[in-house]
């Protein structure tokens, strides 16, 4: 009964966040499209389906194209500014760099890549001072290349006025890309040809001497590697060292501009950076909508627009299209129902965790969303880990920071970040630690805390889960509720299984698999409690003798159940299941001979790989007590050193308490998380979560340096 009601009640909750689709049409003249993308836009809430209709329509294709070079000219700015579209980590850290939001008043789709056409003088300079840079650039690097090639003939000393065809031989003198030299003398196989690196390692200059016969190939090859014979540039000096004088004069003329062009356009990027930024946005919004509803379907004059719309957006998405004959459906069509894009409508503190279930692909239509349980067991689990009051805030508030001052995901990992240092801030309220000292010795807690005190009625909280001692006891203690959270979370796996082969039809799967799987977890976590209850006498646990209460099982089931009754129970719950997976295994191998399974593999694989599979998925849990007590003994060390180095009087303590404590937040805070992520990502989705649909697309990219303010948007209530 307790099974069926846990069982109800995630299928119903994991259900409701799949948030109903309707389609949704929209239908109008052909010329008035641009103002209905405009309209969608404005609603965003719109997922364009794909059609196949290739009708032209001009209006939008030309906006596009506006809106394509726009965005491609803003690109090359920003790209040769070497402007981040985010700003970073590190840069919020140590800079505390803030790109606030700008407010952008928009009417229509055109009106935006107009202005954006209206590019700032600001964003001119920047343009043309880049251009310059690469011409000097450019030329810097011709008369560095002239000048090192200069230098290999002086040294050879060669006489470049005799290379070219002669009577029976060719010779000449190439200067090339370095990365080109081996595709060079493959091709030219045979022919003898001499390289010399220059000092620049991009470029080599190479000298090729070959019979007559042999020159029309060695100049096809090279032409056709953008490498042509070396001559002095006519309007140089044709005298190689007065050539090699002028050459080093233009490099140091060429060399001062560039680095004054460097600080002008450092000085430039400082300036514009906000502005641009806001406007590569701009433009990438009007590019990415355009080509989105670029080819709407219909007929030459009139236009249909379709995409998906959440149920709950039907009114709005109806008062944003009303001038237009706009229509929403249900969709019923078994093809389309299993193509259907899957919109995830969880709270906002919920919604957090997606980042988690995204990573392992989207929930499939029907399935069950994971993102609910990750938000209800990742505190629970990050917070047991990383058990600390002082620790778990100092978290906290630099997953705030990542939050309200990041970008994009991160911003969205910042606030898993913060969730996850109060959960360590509450879990170390019950351990009774902060920052490893025990909350009740710290100056003003006492008074509070103790008899008399205003925190007196909670005081017993503190510490109750506590293993600050490292005693045999609490490591015993934190062992057990680890592996309970175990049950918790595997039980949740193993019913969705379940869930899953039912709504499959797979009888067989359901009957011989899944449910035999589940009890003999259950049956191997019962064994490894009797053995905790009858203090570790493995060999006598399912003896009469022992009649002590089994952690978890008897505080659940009642008194009744006892060592020897949940130890018996559970073996021949085991050897039960045993027998319906190895019949499963059976039936199996004769539908499917191909696979080319006997009765020894399906034993083998049930009595060792099953067996061992459930006893391996309960003791993983056995590493959420684990880190804490780590957690706890590396705090209990470093602040052990601290005292026997002289304490708050000794500046080599502070040093050593202030980077230890640092250090152990930030390993500890790492290894927590890969923990947490282990056990949702190994130990629950593979039990169940199949995923890999694609997600609901806004219309609109995601914004993070503009918010829009519609002119004529409507107040949707």
């Amino acid at each position: 009964m307790i099974l069926e009601r846990y069982y109800s009640v995630i299928i119903v909750v994991g259900s409701v966040a799949v948030a109903e689709l309707l389609m949704g049409s929209v239908i109008l003249p052909r010329t008035e499209s641009p103002k209905a993308i405009s309209r969608l836009a404005e609603f965003e809430w719109f997922h364009k389906t794909e059609t196949d209709n290739e009708t032209v329509t001009p209006e939008i294709d030309d906006l596009l194209l506006r809106a394509q070079k726009t965005h491609q000219f803003i690109e090359d700015v920003v790209k040769g500014l070497n402007i981040p579209l985010r700003v970073g980590i590190m840069e919020i850290l140590f800079k505390g760099t803030i790109i606030k939001k700008t407010n952008y008043d928009i009417d229509e789709i055109e009106d935006m890549i107009v202005d954006l056409e209206k590019t700032p003088d600001s964003i001119t300079k920047a343009a043309k001072v880049l251009e310059e840079n690469s011409e000097i650039n450019h030329s810097l690097e011709e008369f560095k290349s002239l000048k090192e090639t200069l230098q290999v003939a002086n040294k050879l000393k060669v006489d470049l006025s005799g290379f070219g065809s002669m009577n029976y031989f060719y010779t000449n003198l190439f200067v090339i890309n370095s990365s080109d030299y081996g595709e060079i003398e493959r091709t030219l196989e045979g022919i003898p040809i001499f390289k010399y690196d220059l000092e620049s390692k991009e470029k080599s200059a190479i000298i090729i001497i070959s019979g007559i016969d042999d020159s029309d190939k060695i100049l096809k090859v090279m032409r056709a590697l953008n490498a042509n014979p070396f001559s002095i540039p006519k309007d140089f000096p044709q005298i190689p060292s007065e050539a090699y004088s002028l050459a080093e004069e233009k490099i140091k003329e060429l060399t001062v501009k560039q680095k004054s062009i460097s600080k002008e356009l450092a000085s430039i990027t400082k300036k514009i950076r906000r502005e641009i930024l806001t406007m590569h946005e701009n433009s990438f919004v009007a590019k990415e909508v355009l080509e989105t509803l670029r080819k709407p379907g219909g007929t030459k004059n009139f236009a249909v627009i379709q995409g998906y719309i959440p149920k709950k957006m039907e009114k709005k998405f109806k008062e944003a299209t009303s001038q237009w004959t706009s229509i929403t459906e249900e969709i019923k069509d078994e093809e389309t129902l299993s193509d259907l894009p899957v919109y995830l409508d969880n709270p906002r503190w919920v919604r957090t965790y997606e980042v988690i279930t995204n990573s392992q692909g989207i929930p499939k239509r029907g399935e069950f969303d994971p993102t609910w349980m990750i938000a209800l067991m990742w505190p629970i689990f990050y917070g047991l880990m990383f058990a600390d009051l002082g620790h778990g805030l100092l978290l906290m508030c630099l997953g705030l920071l990542f939050k309200f001052k990041g970008q994009g995901n991160l911003s969205r990992w910042g606030m898993l970040l913060a969730m996850s240092g109060g959960a360590g801030a509450l879990a170390g309220i019950f351990q009774g630690e902060a920052f490893g000292f025990h909350i009740e010795h710290l100056a003003g807690m006492e008074a509070l805390l103790h008899e008399g005190g205003p925190l007196h009625s909670i005081s017993w909280l503190i510490g109750s889960i506590s293993v600050a001692e490292l005693t045999f006891d609490q490591v015993i203690m934190i062992l057990k509720v680890s592996l309970f959270l175990g049950v918790i979370h595997l039980s949740w796996a193993f019913l969705l299984r379940i869930h899953n082969f039912w709504k499959s039809g797979n009888r067989d799967g359901l009957i011989f698999e899944a449910i035999p799987n589940l009890f003999m977890w259950l049956g191997v976590f019962g064994v490894m409690m009797g053995a905790i209850g009858s203090g570790y006498d493995v060999m006598n646990m399912y003896s009469k003798i022992h009649t002590e209460a089994v952690p978890w099982v008897s505080i659940l089931v009642g008194e009744w159940a006892v060592v020897w009754i949940v130890v018996r129970v559970s073996i021949i719950l085991i050897l039960a299941c045993v027998i319906l997976m190895i019949i499963g295994g059976i039936k199996h191998n004769k539908k499917h001979p191909e696979d080319g399974g006997d009765m020894v593999s399906v034993m083998m694989e049930v009595l060792l790989g099953k067996t061992i599979e459930c006893l391996a998925h309960s003791i993983s849990y056995a590493r959420l007590g684990i880190m804490l007590l780590v957690h706890a003994a590396l705090l209990l060390t470093v602040n052990q050193a601290f005292e026997n180095l002289g304490g708050i009087t000794s500046p080599m303590a502070l040093v050593l308490i202030i980077g230890g404590q640092i250090g152990i937040m930030m390993i500890e805070g790492l290894i927590v998380y890969i923990q947490s992520l282990r056990l949702h990502l190994y130990e629950f989705f593979t039990k169940w979560y199949v995923g890999g649909t694609q997600p609901f697309k806004l219309l609109v990219p995601e914004r993070v340096y503009n918010t829009y303010s519609w002119k004529n948007k409507k107040k949707y209530k």
